[in-house]
């Protein structure tokens, strides 16, 4: 069933992330100038009958008003999934799913990829990545994900944001064609076996989005490997293209300084052509 389906993504997505804290380790186009539009040389010469006195020949050029081009917006390749980033000029990031039918806007300071493109394999020379072991497994864990199934994942990596080897990622998942209400989503959420030491079932609950949408929002914790608590929150959205789902994990001490974030990420889901 879909549901089994997506919930092995939650699984799959945290049994990767608990494996991951093994601590220790344009050119301008230049506008042709008709010849035709240049304007005809005017020469006055002054009476020369009496005075013999031949005057200066004046040149007037008329030229063509040259105006600036402008450089066409870079357009979003659309990946092989159905998926595309394109960066805005505040540093944010737009994700847009055509597959599925949305678009999110990623805040800046997180590290927004897709699997296998290009922006994932960059991230591996980056500089934050070399210095923090725990992004460089996250990276490495994710390459085996279903892409049709994992759509996008983004790291905060601003400093100082991994906390006992645990880094906070925002995941979105889309399974195509699964029309659960939101209430069984719910209630399935509540029944599943966790197999995580110390699990807790915190919350509960249905809101709104900025955009009007009716989503369910539910909260987690278990014991994380290297100390402390780990966070979950997922966010439910029943769409007729299928569900679409928001992941946040995240230390749960460090949970007030990321949810602003995703709560931000919440808000800016828009659906396409609706």
């Amino acid at each position: 069933m879909n549901h089994n389906k997506l919930y092995l993504s939650g699984f799959i997505t945290l049994v990767a992330m608990m494996a991951c804290v093994i601590p220790g380790r344009t050119v301008q186009l230049v506008p042709t100038i008709d010849p035709n539009s240049i304007g005809t040389f005017i020469v006055e010469t002054a009476q020369a009958a009496a005075q013999q006195t031949e005057q200066a020949n004046f040149v007037v050029v008329s030229m063509p008003t040259i105006l600036p081009t402008e450089t066409p917006a870079p357009t979003a390749v659309v990946s092989a999934q159905g998926t595309s980033l394109e960066t805005k000029g505040d540093g944010n990031i737009l994700f847009t799913d055509h597959k599925a039918g949305i678009q999110v806007t990623i805040p800046s300071g997180w590290l927004a990829m897709r699997v296998n493109e290009k922006e994932y394999y960059d991230a591996f020379a980056l500089d934050v990545t070399l210095a923090n072991p725990p992004i460089n497994d996250r990276l490495t864990q994710i390459q085996k994900n279903n892409l049709d199934f994992f759509r996008l994942d983004a790291i905060d990596i601003r400093p100082g944001h991994i906390v006992n080897g645990l880094i906070s990622d925002i995941s979105v998942i889309f399974e195509e064609d699964d029309i659960h209400t939101l209430e069984e989503w719910e209630e399935l959420e509540r029944e599943r076996v966790s197999p995580f030491t110390g699990y807790k079932f915190l919350s509960s609950e249905y809101q709104q989005t900025a955009n009007g949408m009716r989503v369910l929002v539910i909260e987690q914790s278990w014991d994380w490997a290297t100390g402390g608590t780990l966070y979950y929150r997922r966010v439910f959205f029943s769409l007729l293209s299928g569900t679409v789902v928001l992941d946040l994990q995240t230390h749960l001490d460090f949970k007030d300084t990321v949810l602003p974030d995703f709560e931000q990420v919440l808000n800016s889901l828009t659906v396409l052509n609706p």
